[in-house]
């Protein structure tokens, strides 16, 4: 423990002024202190686990505190060194590695959140698919609903009020809510053959992916308006100078200029999305917001753990790769 405490307290230190060398420094061995103190916790919970098959090994505020420390010393080191970056990833990538092979290895099976996942492994990952399913399903289809409005919304001025302000306005009523306005009118409409085929009704997928899509309107709609808005008038009228037609322009200029804004408003829409759709467990629509409320509803926390940690890791995941597309995006475009 004494290992642990003073280089936790060697962390500390190191924050105070911190100059590249430090963050380097910070960002290697946080992870590395992290994960050998993941091992002899669970060394420990296999030692209370062997004991009886009814115990029950969970982690406290302070082991969270410690992830929440290690993940923004990580960040402020890959923000704040550019030529060791790639060292900074190599040794990440190594540890993510020793982590899966632990993981492999049975090490972390006497811990409760373990446990929770063995009893449910085949629900885990139906309601894994189902949450993707929902979150991309949603902002795919936000996403065709959304450009042509903030277009239409910045080609013609005398409409952004009509476009925008309903857009507003749905994202301002609460997700219950809408289920219930959502219900009465599904539910006829899965009254029609074709509908019923496709299982819509006023709870299950449909209804979650309605309220969904709705939400995600506003920011795919609105960053569309401000990127075609942003575009440089002079340039347009050079276009047009050289007797490019509209069409030319919109498709060899407007649109070019704005993609990395609209896939922001995208990026916003998909991170809103993927813990939105936590709600659909409610309205059986399945999704990992079944293990949030199955957890509540048992007092579990490793159970709600287990529906939470898979979307903040999606989230991250996903977050960082569009967000990576858009500066790569915006480079192309100087």
């Amino acid at each position: 423990m004494m290992i642990f405490v003073m280089g936790f307290l060697l962390l500390a230190m190191l924050s105070v002024g911190f100059t590249k060398k430090k963050a380097l420094f910070s960002g290697v061995f946080a992870p590395v202190l992290f994960l050998f103190l993941l091992y002899r916790i669970s060394e420990k919970a296999l030692v209370f686990g062997s004991q009886g098959s009814a115990i029950r090994v969970s982690f406290s505020l302070g082991f969270y505190g410690l992830l929440l420390m290690v993940y923004l010393l990580v960040g402020h080191a890959l923000e704040k060194i550019t030529r060791h970056q790639g060292l900074l990833y190599g040794v990440l990538l190594l540890l993510l590695l020793v982590g899966l092979f632990l993981l492999y290895r049975e090490q972390f099976e006497a811990f409760s959140i373990m446990k929770e996942f063995q009893n449910k492994r085949e629900q885990f990952f139906a309601s894994l698919q189902t949450h993707l399913f929902l979150a991309l399903f949603s902002v795919m289809l936000g996403t065709l609903l959304a450009v042509p409005l903030g277009y239409v919304a910045h080609s013609k001025k005398q409409l952004e009020g009509a476009v925008m302000v309903p857009l507003s306005i749905l994202e301002t009523i609460p997700s219950l809510s809408l289920f219930g306005i959502l219900l009465v009118p599904l539910s006829r409409l899965g009254q029609l053959p074709f509908f019923r085929a496709l299982g819509v009704s006023g709870i299950g997928w449909a209804p979650a992916v309605v309220a969904l899509t709705l939400y995600s309107l506003l920011p795919i709609g609105r960053n569309t308006l401000v990127g075609f808005s942003s575009v440089d008038k002079s340039v347009v009228e050079a276009a047009e100078g050289m007797g490019m037609s509209r069409r030319q322009i919109f498709g060899k200029i407007e649109l070019p200029l704005a993609i990395p804004i609209m896939l922001t408003g995208v990026r916003i829409a998909l991170v809103q999305t993927l813990g939105g759709a936590v709600l659909a467990g409610l309205v059986g629509g399945g999704g990992l917001g079944t293990f949030v409320f199955l957890g509540l509803a048992e007092g579990s926390p490793d159970l709600v753990l287990l529906g939470v940690m898979p979307i903040v890791i999606m989230t991250l995941l996903l977050d960082a790769s569009l967000k990576g597309l858009i500066e790569k995006l915006r480079r192309n475009g100087r």
